[in-house]
């Protein structure tokens, strides 16, 4: 994604925004602000992108939730061994309490406060869970201002990467250490090669293949490279109807792509 400090301080402003607004919802309104929360996230690639890059949340939620909901105030949700498993399994949490509309200051709420209230419970349900993932999302986000510097003007081509963001100013490129035996300057080869293809697409088109590119060469240096988003980025070049070149550029990529994936 492309973003310039201006940007990211929107970004840092509106996400404090939606989380004071949750922080403080009703206990009757909760479940609807939470949903807003998360469309926020949802609709952010730089916090959707972490979010994303911690990996998929291997808990059975439906069982997880109703255990918690059942057991009359014993149980509240773990988080997680380590940060990475904090913020999937919280963030998993959350968007399933929204997805299947859960009234959350009754059942669930119950053993995050000892009060009788309801408002109490969702202060509780918030200090005690929601606030992991957000103090997260807030380090992060700052990191990534620190790692940017000063100058509001300058465009950053911002990846993540292993929970860290990969930063670049605009048209430059990050070459990634390799532990998996990737051929980078092949790989590098490959990228430049559909790069120069595009040069006759459409202004649209080419943000695209930017973007696809930008995941490629981030993801296939990885030491756990998200066969998921390699994929999607491969169908997102095929997809593009360019000059012949620029086809064939992407048939090559395309395949050395496939031979790291599998």
């Amino acid at each position: 994604m492309r973003l310039n400090r201006n940007e990211l301080k929107k970004i840092q402003y509106d996400f404090n925004s939606f989380s004071n607004r949750l922080l403080q919802a009703d206990f009757q309104d909760y479940t609807d602000v939470l949903g807003k929360f998360l469309d926020f996230i949802n609709s952010t690639p730089i916090i959707l992108d972490y979010i994303s890059d911690c990996g998929q949340c291997d808990w059975n939620l439906e069982e997880e939730v109703k255990e918690v909901q059942s057991s009359y105030g014993r149980m509240i949700f773990s988080t997680g061994d380590n940060e990475e498993e904090e913020i999937r399994n919280v963030y998993a949490v959350l968007q399933y309490i929204v997805d299947k509309s859960i009234v959350v200051y009754y059942g669930i709420g119950m053993g995050y406060s000892s009060s009788n209230k309801f408002q109490d419970k969702i202060k509780g349900f918030n200090e005690r869970f929601v606030m992991v993932l957000i103090r997260h999302i807030e380090r992060y986000l700052t990191k990534v201002g620190i790692d940017m510097g000063l100058d509001d003007k300058i465009t950053y081509n911002v990846t993540v990467q292993s929970g860290q963001a990969i930063i670049a100013m605009d048209h430059s490129t990050v070459t990634a250490t390799n532990s998996v035996g990737v051929d980078t300057d092949t790989l590098s080869k490959l990228i430049a090669d559909v790069r120069a293809a595009s040069s006759g697409l459409t202004s649209e088109e080419q943000e695209n293949v930017a973007d696809s590119l930008e995941v490629i060469e981030a993801e296939a240096s990885a030491e756990k490279p998200k066969k998921g988003m390699l994929r999607t980025a491969i169908a997102t070049l095929k997809s593009i109807k360019g000059i012949k070149e620029f086809g064939e550029a992407v048939v090559e990529l395309s395949e050395f792509v496939n031979s790291l994936i599998g």
